[in-house]
């Protein structure tokens, strides 16, 4: 069992780092323990004691997983993800709890944690939610580098360019798109050419496809 995962989007920008494990707790001593108990499993976790701590260590480029406890003084569990969301990290974050209620677990999740893990837990389940979070986390990693690259594809077009394409995509042949733009099917044409290559496209089929990316929130 490895926490390292090699993260597959190189051509859209590599992470920091491979997926790293983080364990928040303000209980030193159980943090201490927790933290053994993953390395027998073949885990390399970095700890802390202060969730401050944590979000100095962090960037907002690196995947993998933060398991912090829910009840802590100053900087709660639910505190810290939502400064983690704020900040807009990829990092997955599992809660651990000994007081486990349904509302509190429900704002949780809605916050994106993506799990909440009530104490006693057993280490090989705990161990299951670290790598569900890992993929987790990367794949958000990589959902995010779309949207900046398709955002930043478009960015390139002109209004004429986009006016042409969306058009195309609703299936109007150059001509029509010439009439309703009274232009030249020539025109429609070399806009039509021109746009595809700024967005490296080889249909027009993609440009409906990265403007859907595009929306994404």
């Amino acid at each position: 069992m490895s926490l390292t995962s090699t993260n597959p989007v190189n051509e859209l920008g590599a992470p920091d780092q491979a997926s790293r494990l983080y364990i928040v707790d303000d209980e030193t001593e159980l943090l201490a323990t927790l933290a053994e108990s993953l390395r027998a499993l073949g885990f390399s976790p970095r700890t802390f004691d202060r969730p401050e701590d944590l979000l100095q260590a962090t960037s907002e480029n690196e995947v993998g997983c933060v398991i912090t406890d829910l009840r802590m003084p100053r900087i709660g569990g639910v505190e810290l993800l939502k400064r983690l969301n704020e900040r807009g990290t990829c990092l997955s974050v599992i809660l651990l709890t000994a007081f486990a209620d349904v509302p509190t677990a429900v704002d949780a999740m809605k916050l994106g944690a993506v799990s909440v893990v009530e104490k006693p837990f057993e280490l090989q389940a705990l161990a299951d939610e670290i790598h569900a979070a890992m993929r987790s986390s990367e794949q958000a990693y990589i959902d995010r580098q779309e949207l900046r690259s398709a955002r930043q594809r478009l960015d390139h077009l002109t209004d004429e360019e986009k006016a042409v394409l969306d058009l195309a995509i609703e299936g109007r042949p150059n001509r029509e798109i010439a009439q309703q733009l009274e232009i030249s099917p020539r025109t429609v044409d070399r806009r039509r050419q021109s746009a595809l290559r700024k967005l490296q496209a080889d249909s027009v089929a993609e440009y409906a496809v990265l403007k859907t990316r595009a929306r994404r929130a």
